[in-house]
């Protein structure tokens, strides 16, 4: 406990607490996770300085995982593809994490957080813990810790995270932002829409689910042809990984054994280097956009009553606003 002691923080008086909390969520016990990621989803200020002590705490590299995101519009079965894959994942012997991001109304701040209530046979498996998130209002497809929420259940011990996007549809990339594999799903009756996909989410993903085939099956198999076709004219994110195209059916099964063992070539020893890569690249996108909130915040500390009144007057059209940036760093360097 000395050697704790010695390498806590400034603002953190509970270090040694945290190093206990990080030692059992590594034991993969599910209150203390539970635990880890209310903390390290707060959006207090105070809590700052103790997310950042557990979180590197818990980044330790471990065995190699797979981070999977599945998107797409409302509606898309989004929630039932993932019961039905984590279900299948999990009977095989993994370990199964799923992230959701769940809409808050923006006035309110209040969410649903209702996907315990869709996944029950998934949330009721031994292998398997659900954790979901409110977005908060801001209209994004994920919660802003997201990928501490990923560190953290590879912290304990699940080798496989789903994360889930709240259903912001094609306009919305920043899935690949946070995982290794992005699985779209769409419905059989999309194929309208599909022909014009050639911006958005459609060039990051790496499979592409068709769903509810049972429902009808002959609309299915078209939109796999019409999706083949259009993704055809579209560049693959890795020049090794030829982006695939499948129809599931969670009620009957269909498909699922399929995608998993897509996901498995995907994350095959061969292909890990491509996946570290990607994760580098999400690494530094991370450090950039942490490194300009934390600027910012610093900003508004030291430079809190001139930055108001530079903001309102952005605000009001009177300065431009990189005129008004530079007007502000100015005021900081000024002795």
């Amino acid at each position: 406990m000395q050697q704790l002691r010695t390498n806590q923080p400034p603002g953190v008086t509970d270090y040694e607490d945290l190093a206990v909390l990080a030692e059992r969520v590594r034991r993969g016990e599910r209150r203390a996770l539970a635990k880890a990621l209310s903390l390290l989803e707060s959006t207090r200020l105070s809590d700052k300085p103790r997310q950042h002590a557990l979180l590197s705490m818990l980044a330790i590299p471990s065995a190699p995982t797979m981070r999977i995101g599945i998107t797409g519009a409302a509606g898309a079965g989004k929630s039932t593809l993932i019961e039905a894959l984590g279900l299948h994942v999990a009977s095989n012997g993994h370990r199964v994490a799923v992230l959701a991001t769940d809409p808050a109304a923006p006035s309110s701040g209040g969410s649903i957080l209702g996907d315990k209530l869709r996944m029950t046979a998934l949330a009721n498996h031994p292998n398997a813990f659900i954790r979901p998130s409110s977005n908060r209002g801001r209209g994004d497809a994920l919660d802003s810790h997201v990928r501490e929420r990923i560190i953290t259940c590879e912290a304990a011990g699940y080798d496989v995270v789903v994360v889930e996007t709240v259903g912001a549809g094609q306009a919305d990339t920043a899935i690949a932002d946070a995982v290794d594999l992005v699985i779209l799903a769409t419905l059989p009756n999309a194929g309208d829409d599909i022909q014009a996909l050639k911006r958005g989410v459609m060039e990051y993903a790496d499979i592409v689910v068709v769903t509810k085939a049972d429902l009808d099956r002959a609309a299915a198999r078209r939109a796999v042809q019409q999706i083949r076709s259009g993704r055809a004219l579209l560049r693959n994110r890795d020049v090794d990984w030829h982006v695939r195209v499948l129809a599931t059916s969670s009620t009957t099964g269909e498909g699922i054994t399929e995608l998993w063992m897509l996901c498995q070539e995907f994350f095959a020893d061969g292909r890990r280097p491509n996946i570290e890569a990607r994760r580098r690249q999400q690494r530094m996108r991370w450090f950039d956009e942490s490194l300009h909130c934390e600027l910012i915040a610093l900003l508004r500390q030291r430079a809190s009553t001139h930055f108001d009144r530079i903001a309102d007057a952005v605000a009001e059209g009177a300065i431009l606003p990189p005129v008004a940036a530079a007007t502000i760093v100015n005021h900081l360097e000024t002795p």
